[in-house]
């Protein structure tokens, strides 16, 4: 019985190699990079939206669902649409069964999947008129906001010195396509609170349109591809004869593998800790539309107009992380872009609070989101992938979104407890004290313990790399 397993999957194997070599040998015409960046910068673009849509009309959504279906106070609004979040958090989990398929499956599928499912989402939220509907839609957008895969394919398709700049560039554009939700809270929506919904169809349609291009124009990533090819090639046996380690470090995919990697190696240990902090300051990402709402009784004129400076802001820090960190280091872009993210947040409650102009306050949460995320995608998206081997790369970056998920909801859980018991005028206040030490954890650990990724082969990363740095250092000892 054994045996015809064995040949059975001998059989497979074989003709999927037979599959990847055709797929790998596929000669591009020398257009391909640049539409395939032009489908994943507009892939980019739903994706953003998806992952910001929602935050951007956080108020609208409480006002309509709690406040005013419910009699309750806002405060208290906050607090249990907060709660209603940890009920998706069952199906988030799954990510750890699903993102870790691209490993063993290849990046394309996922890509395509990932853009249906979130422009589906986008629809469903555009069709609710209850809370219930609302949030499937929403966790349908959460769940498939977190894969990234459109980043895979950036990191992979780059050269080691061009790999963060590309990056950047395709998310910055994909920031400044965001601009739509101003436009069309000012025409769909025409500044009236209770049309939120119909916001949500035109990315909808975008998205679906988009998944349909990248079916037919996107091809398997060679990184990839090179990387199956040689896995497929190594006899069962052989494979079986390998140590635990060795099986561990050549295994394809899969969160456990990838977990037993992780906590293995300094590198990644030391990544897991800076996300730690670093996710404890993410919930002032989430609830700027609170901020400008109700604490600085902006209108919703006021807000439209803040956020057509909010994808500026955005674009123009996360276009600066990609340059700084080719140019000096992955260390050296969290770190800076950390203390750019506690300068431009203070702004943006000093602007709110005291009636700025709503153009700096839009500007400065902007600059503030891409600061905190073009930090996070360097740590999470960048050092994770770099600093992992291609085998196991996509189930590594896992762990960065479980990280995320769950610190995030500390987070969550310590704003849900204060938010009802504090005025909704000291809410911007609260969201500050959160995000300082976190961001300040984080550098300090990154500037001690971590080892920089710039430059390196992703083909040639095994991560045992800085292993073998601390074993030098202590031998000298």
């Amino acid at each position: 019985m054994e045996m015809t397993k064995i040949e059975k999957k001998k059989q497979r194997e074989a003709k999927e190699l037979v599959r990847r070599e055709k797929q790998f040998k596929f000669k591009e015409n020398k257009f391909y990079l640049i539409y395939l960046f032009m489908i994943l910068s507009l892939v980019f673009i739903t994706d953003e939206i998806a992952s910001t849509i929602s935050i951007q009309f956080q108020s609208n959504i409480i006002n309509d669902f709690f406040v005013n279906n419910l009699n309750m106070s806002y405060g208290e609004g906050l607090s249990l649409f907060s709660a209603l979040g940890f009920i998706t958090y069952p199906i988030s989990l799954l990510m750890v069964l699903y993102r870790p398929l691209a490993d063993r499956f290849g990046r394309k599928p996922f890509l395509i999947i990932n853009t249906f499912c979130m422009a589906l989402g986008l629809f469903i939220v555009y069709l609710s008129r209850e809370i219930v509907v609302y949030m499937i839609g929403g966790t349908l957008m959460g769940f498939m906001v977190s894969h990234d895969m459109q980043a895979v394919y950036i990191l992979e398709c780059s050269n080691e010195k061009t790999r963060a700049r590309n990056y950047s560039i395709v998310k910055a554009i994909a920031i400044l396509g965001t601009l739509i939700i101003p436009l069309l809270r000012a025409t769909l929506m025409q500044n009236v609170s209770s049309r939120w919904h119909l916001v949500y169809l035109v990315p909808a349609i975008i998205g679906f349109i988009l998944s349909f291009f990248a079916l037919l124009f996107a091809k398997e990533t060679h990184t990839f591809l090179a990387k199956r090819i040689n896995y497929l090639k190594t006899p069962i046996e052989e494979r079986e004869k390998k140590s635990k380690e060795e099986k561990t470090n050549n295994a394809q995919g899969g969160i456990i593998n990838a977990l037993k990697f992780a906590f293995k190696h300094r590198q990644l240990r030391c990544l897991i800790i800076a996300c730690t902090f670093f996710y404890l300051a993410s919930l002032a990402t989430s609830t700027y539309n609170t901020v400008m709402a109700e604490s600085a009784n902006m209108t919703e004129e006021a807000i439209t107009n803040a956020l057509y400076l909010y994808p500026v802001g955005n674009a123009l820090a996360t276009l600066i992380t990609g340059f700084v960190s080719d140019k000096f280091g992955r260390k050296v872009t969290i770190i800076a872009m950390g203390c750019g993210s506690l300068v431009c947040y203070s702004v943006f409650i000093a602007s709110s609070m005291l009636a700025w102009t709503p153009f700096l306050t839009g500007f400065a949460i902007g600059g503030f989101m891409g600061c905190y995320w073009g930090a996070g995608d360097t740590i999470g998206s960048i050092m994770f992938s770099e600093s992992s081997p291609t085998n196991l790369r996509s189930s590594v970056t896992v762990i960065n979104t479980l990280l995320n998920g769950i610190i995030g909801g500390v987070a969550s859980i310590i704003s849900m407890v204060v938010v009802p018991f504090i005025p909704s005028s000291s809410f911007g206040y609260f969201y500050l004290c959160l995000t300082i030490p976190g961001l300040l954890g984080a550098i300090i650990v990154m500037l001690k313990f971590v080892g920089e990724t710039k430059g390196l082969d992703l083909k040639k990363v095994t991560g045992l790399e800085w292993d073998k740095v601390k074993k030098i250092k202590e031998d000298k000892k």
